[in-house]
């Protein structure tokens, strides 16, 4: 059989569904020709592709056609995200094609929730947050899930996020099995499907969340050209010179992602003095108020010629139009994320196009690394069970079961392969010692007086934690930004932004009017040009060490090279072990030497003296382990454990940051590296990373 006859073969196994997502295009990708057939045929399937490869519709028509068959009532497709945006704008691409074929369609996020539990939609779009709290007051509505799509699987693998949703599908699986065992199912069978744009390992990525996958991988990424420009530290004239040959060579929409929000908002303030886009000017981050994000997202979309300056809440599929290359203002910390920004860029052409804007040799020597063609980090280690998970996930279960309690036995079968029954008993006896927990009837625990208050919490704006979320790092003291005149919530800003007159949002300076205990209330400024003092701070991503590795290839060196240079006031050790293991090897080195103060915590150490490797071939797993567990409160923030990591027990609190750190990983890589010196270029190149 040809092509085309396999084409045309395909379309008809598809008689519902090809009119309504396919027709239109009047043929299907690469992507949707091998993954399609597997979906029809029941299979479990984790779908490896680029974006605008069509992976989308590759899991959702397929499984329409299989699952959604006249007369099924109930919800039969549960799609998650990573993100409530995403969900949104799935909401607007499904929308069309599910209403021609009579399929409803729902979203139930934290921005967003049309779903009804009394007459459940077929199709439900949600984030891993909100199906959590759905199953804590409706989960009766899961009896007639059949199928489970989770997007982006990358960015929840190895997070608290995606172990959390790990004992959330564990939860729809009971349930399943028990509409089955009571006869309100035809069996106890959900089907997966998983899409990803960057997965090193997806066979072992997709068995952490179901069982017997079919990886199917679609083509490689697309190629892409890179432009690498120096920007300098108090001035933009190089952005601004290169947006105005943007607009010369003819092209329209520009898609620039910052490392944080500070910079998003001083980068657009400068180029909206002098914009070649005119007033299109937009920017983009999750602290901007809901309504105006998705304003934005639509102006930005529909505009002729417009600029957008993001953080990562755009680095997902979010429709924003057709974007004629991406501009990196500092590069991010790891390649997943490198791949996701890149891939926004204009995706109908073949080839993406991308400029990379750095400011100090440090992001010119990431950025180098990251362009590489050749790119190929080591395998990393399949990652740990967040212990912290549990905790949230028994105050979630808690609120789900009817008798308002938990069992050992139950909870044993929820956490089964991820937690073992002493770790759970302990979790326990820490959240019962605490009050968060208290004693019911003979092997049952109900909530306690804390997990009481905290309950009456949720709805405050400052609630010290979500029961449904393990997003690390959110800030809890956060005031709301509103406007004087209109008295609507534009944003919402972190309690440093406390006393200062003046504050930059949207690009346009406003000038602070008042403070009250729930909003800082704003209004046009009219003072001299605020623009003019800002400072553009480089904000610097954590460096992986998967990432970080590879730097001694760009620098020309073999990969395990650690080059040495001298300086009149010591020697310099380029490590390139990345953040979190540079952190640890230099506080392990200070036990035996001096450190100065010098390079990057992710690239290397000054010394005073020329090292050897005497002072860490000697390391120990014990020893590694035991600085671990002295200094684990300092290491939980730097490994993102999650917000309930601090309601462990300390033997697990210390315990979980040994595991997630990995020591055999660190001995790995301190031990293969193989000092070299350097003089000439390369030392002169290496100094001006310190």
């Amino acid at each position: 059989m040809n092509d085309r006859e396999a084409r045309l073969a395909l379309k008809a196994r598809l008689p519902r569904t090809w009119s309504a997502f396919f027709a239109a295009h009047g043929n299907f990708t690469a992507t949707q020709v091998a993954v399609i057939p597997s979906v029809l045929a029941g299979e479990q399937v984790i779908v490896c592709a680029p974006t605008a490869s069509g992976k989308t519709e590759a899991a959702v028509a397929p499984l329409i056609e299989r699952h959604c068959l006249a007369g099924q009532a109930g919800l039969l497709v549960l799609y998650i995200t990573p993100t409530r945006a995403l969900a949104n704008d799935l909401l607007k691409r499904l929308g069309p094609p599910l209403a021609a074929l009579g399929v409803t369609l729902s979203i139930k996020t934290r921005d967003q929730n049309t779903f009804d539990a009394g007459q459940p939609a077929t199709v439900l779009l949600s984030t891993p947050e909100s199906v959590d709290s759905l199953l804590t007051s409706q989960a009766r509505v899961f009896a007639t899930l059949r199928a489970v799509v989770l997007d982006e699987l990358h960015l929840f693998d190895g997070t608290p996020r995606g172990d959390q949703l790990r004992v959330v599908l564990n939860r729809l699986r009971r349930i399943r099995a028990h509409a089955y065992a009571c006869g309100d199912a035809p069996d106890a069978h959900l089907q997966f499907v998983a899409l990803s744009a960057t997965l090193d390992q997806p066979q072992r990525t997709a068995e952490r969340y179901f069982d017997g996958a079919r990886v199917i991988a679609g083509d490689g990424p697309r190629p892409f050209t890179t432009e690498l420009i120096g920007l300098g530290r108090s001035d933009i004239d190089a952005l601004r010179a290169y947006l105005y040959r943007f607009r010369e060579r003819g092209w329209r929409k520009a898609l620039v992602f910052c490392n944080s929000r500070a910079e998003v908002e001083a980068y657009a303030a400068a180029v909206r003095r002098q914009s070649p886009f005119g007033d299109a000017v937009y920017v983009h981050y999750s602290n901007i108020a809901r309504q105006r994000r998705r304003e934005i997202e639509h102006d930005f979309a529909v505009a002729e010629a417009a600029v957008c300056f993001a953080t990562n809440t755009l680095e997902l599929g979010i429709d924003i139009g057709d974007i004629d290359t991406v501009i990196l203002i500092g590069p991010p910390g790891d390649q997943r994320s490198f791949a996701q920004r890149i891939g926004r860029g204009n995706r109908r052409g073949s080839t993406a196009r991308v400029a990379c804007f750095f400011r100090t040799p440090y992001e010119k020597l990431v950025f180098e690394t990251l362009r590489a063609p050749d790119l190929a980090p080591p395998p990393a280690p399949p990652p740990p069970f967040h212990l912290s998970v549990a905790i949230q996930q028994i105050f979630s279960l808690l609120k789900q079961n009817p008798s308002g309690a938990v069992r050992l036995p139950e909870l044993n079968a929820y956490f089964a392969g991820l937690l073992a029954p002493a770790d759970v008993r302990a979790i326990l006896g820490e959240l019962l010692a605490r009050r968060y927990l208290q004693v019911g009837r003979p092997g049952e625990w109900r909530a306690g007086p804390k997990l009481n208050d905290l309950v009456d919490w949720q709805a405050a704006p400052n609630c010290p934690l979500s029961l449904y979320s393990n997003i690390p790092n959110q800030e809890t003291s956060r005031l709301e930004i509103r406007d004087q005149h209109t008295h609507q919530t534009v944003a919402s800003a972190s309690a440093q932004w406390l006393g200062q007159p003046v504050l930059i949002l949207e690009g346009r300076p406003v000038a602070v009017e008042w403070v009250d205990g729930e909003a800082i209330w704003v209004t046009a400024y009219r003072g001299e040009d605020a623009a003019e003092h800002l400072i553009y701070r480089s904000t610097q991503k954590h460096l992986s060490y998967e990432l970080a590795s590879q730097l001694p290839l760009t620098l020309g060196l073999p990969r395990s090279a650690a080059p040495l240079v001298q300086t009149p006031a010591g020697w310099g050790l380029v490590h390139c072990l990345g953040d979190v293991y540079g952190h640890v090897f230099a506080d392990l080195l200070r036990r035996r030497t001096r450190i100065m103060r010098g390079f990057p915590p992710a690239l290397g150490v000054m010394l005073p003296e020329k090292p050897v490797p005497a002072l860490w071939l000697s390391w120990t797993d014990r020893q590694v382990a035991g600085y671990l567990e002295e200094n684990y409160r300092a290491l939980e923030r730097l490994l993102a454990l999650g917000p309930f990591q601090r309601l462990l027990p300390s033997a697990l609190r210390r315990r979980s940051v040994v595991e997630q750190f990995h020591v055999p990983g660190f001995l790995d890589a301190v031990t293969s590296l193989r000092l070299l010196t350097v003089t000439g270029s390369l030392a002169d190149r290496l100094l001006k990373l310190v």
